[in-house]
């Protein structure tokens, strides 16, 4: 099923191996008979996955078998009994700890069994351990990035993707072993927040099994995450830094739900790469550069956030913005423009994200259109980002003064586009088909007459 994450063999192994972790490594906890009972289960319990070839024809035939794949391992379980090797009473039992790793109310599970002579299985702990180990089992083996790359999934099933691959690993906290540390990369706000959502089921599955696992001896008492969030800091550094200048005292007290080493160091590598320095006016407190590289840098670091309006509407790209584009525009397209042809260009690259993207990132002059005008090339460029982006955002032309900007350039490009389309006509393939026949003629015209 390829709207979800890994529930595969692959995955009952990745949950049998955390284990470790909620045990602690002491397997003196369980008898051997719940061991196996456990294990059998954990192997199992995403067996309702798999469906049957005519669920296939089913409208929403995904969402129904995973909706209620914790049933369907059940009644698997319980009708190929004895082809996996279980008698009745294995299977039956088996089958509820499969079932319980979620939806299923623990409570109704028994909390003891008898099983043999004297002996006893406690079936709801078993219950709550696959519950919990299935939740905790959040690793980058749950993906792949050969899935996340080639398989067309939902926006909602990549989210899920792309937090396992982010995940470094869980374990007991080392500094308090009560707890269960996740520790994962989170490079922007929206990583964060979806792994802070994931932190939230973690804690809400082990909210229903803390007290059954406490009474039989196994101590968690809450979840703590740890996230490497270098690349998340660094644009925060960049986005306070467009609004004033700043000291890395003032960091510390504008970032302090951050780790201060990781700010230091953070301040440290924009100022060893020359995107930071010292103010002219106050050497104390630091301010972004303002030549084209450091730009681009910028730009680069929150054109795939939410805060990239921030930083388009912020006073340092209003400063900076025209002396980028003169650069821009000299370099590869040969062209200067001036006076109020460029303010109107202006206005539109700085309520443009795409056209600023393609400014500082697509370089390149298309070669195939070495015919045209290259300031209409700019212009075109220009304009059809702009458009993109107000099909997606139409309020970015709802200002007069843009309108108006939009109609100079777009007039600029009728202007200047007929002599391209006379040539474009002479490319048409059937054309030159005509005119290549018609050479030949005169040429077998000349021949014949130089014979005579």
């Amino acid at each position: 099923m390829t709207n979800y994450t890994e529930h595969t063999l692959r995955h009952s192994l990745g949950v049998e191996s955390v284990y470790d972790v909620l045990l602690d490594n002491d397997y003196t906890i369980l008898t051997d008979e719940e061991k196996y009972l456990l294990i059998a289960a954990t192997l199992l319990h995403d067996i309702g996955m798999v469906g049957n070839k005519e669920d296939l024809s089913k409208i929403g035939y995904e969402a129904y078998r995973r909706n209620g794949h914790h049933s369907f391992s059940k009644d698997v379980i319980l009708r190929e009994a004895s082809l996996l090797g279980f008698d009745r009473t294995e299977a039956s039992l088996i089958a509820d700890i499969a079932a319980a790793h979620r939806k299923t109310p623990l409570e109704s599970l028994e909390e003891s069994v008898a099983s043999g002579i004297g002996g006893h299985v406690r079936l709801r702990l078993l219950g709550a351990l696959l519950r919990f180990t299935d939740e905790l089992h959040i690793t980058k083996d749950r993906s792949s990035e050969l899935v996340v790359n080639i398989v067309q999934t939902d926006a909602n099933s990549l989210q899920h993707h792309e937090r396992h691959l982010s995940i470094i690993g869980v374990s007991r906290n080392p500094n308090d072993k009560q707890k269960i540390m996740v520790s994962a990369i989170v490079h922007d706000w929206e990583a964060e927040k979806l792994m802070d959502e994931l932190i939230q089921e973690i804690t809400k599955k082990h909210e229903q099994v803390e007290q059954i696992l406490s009474t039989n001896k196994i101590v968690i008492t809450g979840i703590s995450k740890q996230y490497r969030d270098e690349m998340l800091v660094t644009k925060e550094v960049l986005l306070a830094l467009l609004k004033s200048n700043l000291s890395t005292y003032d960091f510390m007290d504008l970032l302090d739900y951050r780790e201060g080493f990781t700010v230091t160091r953070v301040i440290g590598s924009l100022v060893d790469t020359s995107v930071i320095e010292p103010s002219s006016v106050s050497p104390d407190q630091y301010q972004i550069k303002t030549d084209s590289v450091t730009f681009k840098f910028v730009f680069n670091q929150l054109k795939d956030t939410d805060k990239l309006i921030e930083f388009m509407q912020s006073s340092y790209v209003k400063d900076n913005i025209a002396a980028i584009f003169d650069k821009i525009a000299l370099e590869i397209y040969s062209h200067s423009v001036t006076g109020g042809d460029k303010d109107d260009r202006l206005q539109l690259i700085k309520n443009s994200p795409t056209v600023l993207n393609n400014l500082l990132n697509k370089k390149e002059m298309n070669n195939t259109f070495g015919q045209m005008d290259r300031s209409v090339i700019l212009d075109l460029l220009i304009l059809n980002g702009y458009m993109q982006d107000v099909a997606k955002n139409p309020a970015l032309s709802k200002e007069d003064e843009i309108v108006l900007a939009m109609q100079n350039v777009q007039n600029n490009i009728h202007k200047n586009l007929g002599s391209f389309l006379r040539f474009v006509q002479h490319l048409n393939p059937e054309q030159q088909q005509i005119i290549q026949e018609a050479l030949f003629e005169q040429i077998e015209k000349k021949l014949e007459n130089h014979e005579v």
